[in-house]
Formats: C-alpha cells, sequence, structure tokens
C-alpha cells in the first residue's frame, strides 16, 4: 500500500494518531514562519520578555526526555516490538535521544543560564507528540517493516547509512563546540574543525541528515514529517546563527554558508 494511502485509511482506523501528524504539520509551518522573523531565544539569542524562565540544563531534559520515553512506551506496548526491522529503528531513534535528553544537557554551554519556559513546553508538546506517533506507525501501520526482507531493501540501507552519517556529524560538531571554551572561560568563539570550514550550524546540518536517513529507513509518514520539521525549525535558527557570527566577528570565514555547504 502507498505510503500515502495508508496515510488517508488511518484517519479513520486512527484519529487520535492521524490528527496529531498533522499537529506536528502545522506546528512545522508555523515554527519556519515565526523563526524566519524571530531568533528562538536560547544560546547567544537568549533575551528577556519572553515570560517565566528555568534552569537551562533543567528545561533541557524535560522538554527532550519526552521524546524517547513516549517513544518507548507506545513501542513496547506493541506485539511486534521484538521484530528485527523495528527493533533496529528503535536503537537509532534511542541512540540519539538517550545522549540529546540524559548526557548533553550535563555537558552544554550555558547550562546553568536560564531559559524560557514557554520554549521547553513547546519542545514538551512536539516530543511526547513525535515520539508516541513513530513509535505507533513503526510497530502497528507499516507491515513492510515487519518482514526480514526490509532489512535488504535499498531505502532500509541507504537510510541507515544516511542516519550514521548525519549522527556522526552531529556528534563532531557538538564536540567541537564543547571544546572551545576552557575550563572558567566565557564568550564566544569562532568554531574551526570538522563541517565548521563550511558551514556556520553543522550540528542543525547532521541532525536533519539524521532524521532524512531515518525516515529513509522507516518510509513511514511520521518518520517524514519528523524530518521535515527538523528542517523547519533548524534552517531559520541556522540563519540566526550565521547572522550573528557575522555581526559579532569581522574576521568571520566568508565562505562559510549557513546549513547546507556552498549553497545556504
Amino acid at each position: 500500500m502507498p505510503i500515502t494511502e495508508a496515510f488517508s485509511e488511518s484517519l479513520t482506523t486512527h484519529p487520535i494518531y492521524t490528527w496529531t501528524v498533522l499537529g506536528v504539520v502545522v506546528l512545522g509551518i508555523v515554527s519556519f514562519v515565526l523563526l524566519m522573523f524571530i531568533s528562538a531565544p536560547y544560546g547567544r539569542h537568549l533575551r528577556p520578555g519572553w515570560g517565566p524562565t528555568l534552569n537551562a540544563t533543567a528545561l533541557w531534559v524535560i522538554m527532550e526526555a519526552p521524546s524517547p520515553i513516549s517513544f518507548g512506551v507506545v513501542y513496547f506496548m506493541s506485539d511486534n516490538a521484538f521484530k528485527p526491522v523495528p527493533l533496529i529503528l528503535l536503537g537509532m531513534y534511542m541512540f540519539h535521544y538517550l545522549y540529546r535528553s540524559f548526557i548533553y544537557p550535563f555537558r552544554m554551554r550555558g547550562g546553568h543560564k536560564q531559559k524560557p519556559l514557554v520554549t521547553g513546553l513547546l519542545a514538551f508538546a512536539f516530543n511526547t507528540a513525535n515520539g508516541s506517533t513513530n513509535a505507533f506507525a513503526i510497530t502497528a501501520l507499516a507491515p513492510h517493516l515487519l518482514s526480514t526482507d526490509w532489512l535488504t531493501d535499498p531505502r532500509f540501507i541507504l537510510g541507515v547509512i544516511v542516519f550514521a552519517t548525519g549522527y556522526a556529524v552531529n556528534r563532531q560538531s557538538d564536540a567541537i563546540l564543547l571544546s572551545l571554551r576552557k575550563p572558567g572561560e566565557s564568550g564566544y568563539k569562532i568554531p574551526q574543525g570538522g563541517l565548521y570550514r563550511w558551514l556556520s550550524s553543522p550540528n542543525y546540518f547532521g541532525e536533519i541528515v539524521e532524521w532524512i536517513g531515518f525516515a529513509l529507513a522507516a518510509w513511514t509518514v511520521p518518520a517524514w514529517v519528523f524530518a521535515w520539521f527538523t528542517a523547519t525549525n533548524l534552517v531559520p535558527r541556522a540563519f540566526s546563527n550565521h547572522r550573528w557570527y557575522r555581526e559579532h566577528f569581522r574576521d568571520y570565514p566568508e565562505d562559510r554558508r549557513a546549513i547546507i555547504p556552498f549553497l545556504l
């Protein structure tokens, strides 16, 4: 059954799932439009006027943890949880989010700062919806994932390779950022090395590539919606970072792009 036909059929059989996925689509559109005009208030873009705040590390855990938790809960409610292909997709998803939710927040720079609570609440809602719908689609709505034949499908093989590539780029870029400041130092520096040779935000580029790979490997509607949402959310942020670097560093490399090497 074509992916679009399967999604249309789910509207009558699984309305909560379908409307949740559509909600993520709408949220992606709204986020993209807003972020093209307003820099998200975090990190170097943090500023007052966004309501109550919370410690950045604590808020990061609160807003990211619902993704692996909701994915895991829905996933293991299924009788198909221990099929080979769904297990691999579970591993890919958790490989990213367990680090992102429970390790990265305690390593990131500026974790002691305050961050607007509203941004955490929006992320909490998205991550809950995204984790649960992806797990449900993988275990209950994608018959192709329940057969080991999918392990040799070009989409699955390419997807795993693309995901691993994006993950490596994302982690390397984060490591470069984390190493910019020595203990006790403050302020910002121009990142060097890795894909920072060509991009202002290779960490965002890597994350977008990751979820495109996951979408290829899973070949489900929520996985593709997630990849699309990641791009709509991170591309405007990359533009904001690029502008900020150019405004604050006169010697910022002229040949760097914001998010796509040599192009954008």
